[in-house]
């Protein structure tokens, strides 16, 4: 069935949450707030905030509007639709120009001038035709412009359009929340989603080789993608293999941002530019899109690195030497953010077991709960009293900077390939940064990906204290926190229960419900052993 498919613009397809607050700063206000939100919380506790507020606004919708981005999720949506013949329509009630704007700009200019630059608006077979777009001065021109079009969805971030009561009944009516928490209305035939990637999977079910094949085409042309194959991926991200006239490439699709805003691309990017350009045995970076939030990258072919991992260990320990060595020139807040969840105060460590902790209390499920409450949380309060005794005050001391290395974060031989040559080809950089090399450390040793022996996990920590030698602390730092970072890793395991967690898997595997069941008693148990085994230490 062919689709007539309506979206709003303003906040539906563009996303102000960043534009806001800088131009508040550029009007000269003071403010603090980090997104739209809480800018809008400010500004209306004021005097005059609404003016400000309009202002504000008038000014983001045209003369900023370079600061909006695309809400995640948007351009892939377009293409999948564009791919299955549907008809997009951009219906946007917006006026000629902006509140309190001096300069006058056209805000409907603005906002075409923005879809065309953002590939949205165009001739191409992919994107949505200027004709095919409409502003409106009032809601009640926008209402009748979407009865006119006979559209079978409209998407909209305001409820009160969707509502109202000259809404055509015929069409389907659609909340995109954003994220965010869903208005309160008592329309019941108002669907409401909170990401762009979910409103793609209703209406066109998960991701296809040939929506990845028309998008790579419509994105890479210089690369002519010729064919496209699903690979299970690994962690959260789905893996296609993509033929190109240079050869195969893996293209990789991040989690949406709206149910993971780490920024795993643009990190991933960023560490595997520094790597491959210093000559680590990385992937090649060969191409990212900022508002697909897709990469693609050298396909490596081999078999994978837990295969062999007792001979290969030294491997990595080579890489890592190799990764502090390159570190040493780069100045820690000019160079690469911290890595996603460092620990550079021990105490750190301890506020993450609390705040996963907190999360998976909340699931209902008597084998998790009594599991937690018998076991992990009496070990927890025994380990934290013996880190403490043994770091004293500098328990809550940030680690010295000299000291600092980046960290590829998930590292270990799980997350590496062994080429026909031999060679380890190491991959996944979504959390790399800055680190203390203990975590670093404690994270190989403990990585239910590799299942170290306590001999091999021995070894691993010889080389580890040999590469930071320089760090006095190293050794009695990493034994007063070991413990620790076990039972933070007895609790990543337990990810499978949560539904956050949960969602981000099955946006990388293809799975079932009763398959996550099993998975999450598989998980259930690899933490009991972890807990039970948590004074075998190697050090």
């Amino acid at each position: 069935m062919r689709l007539r498919i309506g979206l709003d613009f303003d906040n539906t397809i563009a996303n102000y949450d960043s534009a806001f607050p800088v131009v508040a700063k550029q009007l000269g206000l003071s403010t603090t707030a980090a997104n739209k939100r809480e800018l809008k919380r400010e500004l209306f506790k004021e005097v005059n905030g609404e003016d400000s507020w309009q202002r504000v606004q008038g000014l983001a919708y045209g003369r900023f509007i370079s600061l909006a981005s695309l809400n995640p999720g948007v351009l892939e949506f377009i293409i999948r639709s564009k791919v299955r013949d549907s008809e997009l329509f951009i219906v946007s009630h917006k006026t000629e120009f902006g509140h309190f704007d001096e300069t006058k700009t056209p805000l409907r200019d603005a906002a075409t001038n923005w879809l065309i630059e953002k590939r949205i608006l165009g001739a191409g077979a992919l994107q949505i035709p200027s004709e095919s777009v409409f502003y409106t001065s009032t809601r009640l021109e926008k209402l009748e412009k979407i009865r006119d079009l006979e559209l079978d969805v409209f998407i909209d971030d305001l409820s009160e359009v969707l509502v109202d009561a000259l809404f055509p009944v015929r069409t389907k009516k659609v909340l995109f929340s954003g994220g965010g928490d869903a208005e309160s209305f008592g329309d019941n035939q108002v669907v409401t989603m909170s990401s762009w990637r979910n409103l793609s999977e209703l209406f066109f079910g998960e991701i296809e080789a040939n929506d990845v094949l028309y998008a790579a085409n419509y994105v890479w042309p210089s690369l002519s993608p010729q064919a496209v194959e699903r690979v299970d991926g690994r962690g959260n991200s789905k893996i296609f293999k993509l033929l190109t006239e240079r050869g195969p490439a893996a293209l990789k699709i991040y989690p949406e941002k709206t149910v993971d805003r780490r920024p795993r691309r643009e990190t991933e990017w960023s560490a595997l530019n520094f790597l491959y350009a210093n000559k680590f045995q990385v992937p090649e970076p060969i191409g990212t899109d900022i508002d697909l939030d897709w990469s693609i990258l050298e396909w490596v072919s081999g078999v994978s690195g837990t295969y062999d991992s007792a001979s290969k260990i030294h491997l990595a320990s080579d890489f890592i030497r190799a990764l502090y060595d390159a570190s040493k020139p780069l100045d820690p807040n000019n160079n690469f953010s911290l890595a996603t969840e460092a620990c550079l105060t021990p105490s750190t460590v301890v506020e993450q077991i609390q705040d996963r902790l907190f999360e998976l209390k909340k699931i209902q499920g008597t084998d998790l709960q009594t599991f937690l409450s018998k076991d992990l949380e009496p070990c927890l309060v025994e380990k934290l009293h013996r880190a403490k005794f043994m770091l004293g005050e500098k328990f809550s001391d940030c680690l010295d900077r000299r000291f600092w290395v980046l960290s590829p974060s998930d590292f270990g031989l799980h997350n590496s390939i062994i080429t026909e040559s031999g060679d380890v080809v190491f991959f996944d950089f979504e959390y790399f940064g800055w680190d203390d090399p203990v975590k670093l450390t404690a994270d190989f040793c403990h990585h239910p990906g590799m299942s170290l022996s306590l001999e091999e996990q021995k070894k691993w920590i010889d080389w580890s204290q040999n590469i930071f030698k320089d760090d006095l602390e190293f050794l009695h730092r990493l034994r007063a926190l070991f413990p620790l970072y076990a039972i933070r890793w007895a609790l990543i395991i337990l990810n499978e229960f949560r539904p956050d967690k949960i969602k981000n898997r099955l946006n990388a595997e293809s799975r079932i419900a009763s398959e996550v069941i099993e998975t999450q008693l598989r998980q259930l148990e690899k933490a009991k052993l972890m807990i039970m085994n948590l004074d075998r230490s190697p050090i």
